[in-house]
């Protein structure tokens, strides 16, 4: 179980509030766990693996996919901006299956929480502004590199 911020806690996970489980949660078309777990390389130079196969096992990318995970819930956040108000206003939240050193959904959503503004945020205002544009995506280019 982990926590951050204080109680009551949104739970982030598919126990709880699913739009912030990463089972549940998508980006381009598919959950942001099957694009992770995809992404993992092992050291028998494994990869894109079905969640299923992948989960539990020891990548050796772990610092890229710490980035990617990372990156694909900002994308999911900015796709869905409305669920940035609702973890603004979550005093903390929850993951009943994370664990302390590995990539966690309620881990990454504090830290987005904490990270993105405060004030509500004109997506399609941003998206008209090249550069603005480009900011907001270069997450979602980092990703797209582990998927060539």
């Amino acid at each position: 179980m982990i926590r951050r911020g204080e109680e009551p806690y949104l739970e982030c996970s598919s126990k709880g509030d699913k739009r912030f489980s990463a089972f549940y949660a998508k980006v381009r078309g598919k959950s942001i766990e099957k694009l992770y777990q995809a992404a993992k390389i092992f050291e028998d130079g494994s990869t894109g693996l079905t969640w299923r196969k992948a989960k539990g096992r020891k990548p050796i990318n772990i610092e890229e996919l710490v980035i990617l995970y990372k990156d694909l819930w900002r994308e999911y956040l900015l796709d869905n901006p409305s669920y940035i108000t609702i973890l603004k206003r979550a005093s903390g939240l929850s993951d009943v299956f994370g664990q302390e050193k590995h990539n966690c959904q309620a881990i990454t959503l504090w830290e987005l929480r904490n990270e993105l503004p405060s004030k509500r945020v004109d997506i399609k205002a941003i998206l008209k502004d090249p550069e603005k544009k480009k900011e907001l995506i270069d997450g979602a280019v980092k990703a797209a590199r582990f998927f060539k």
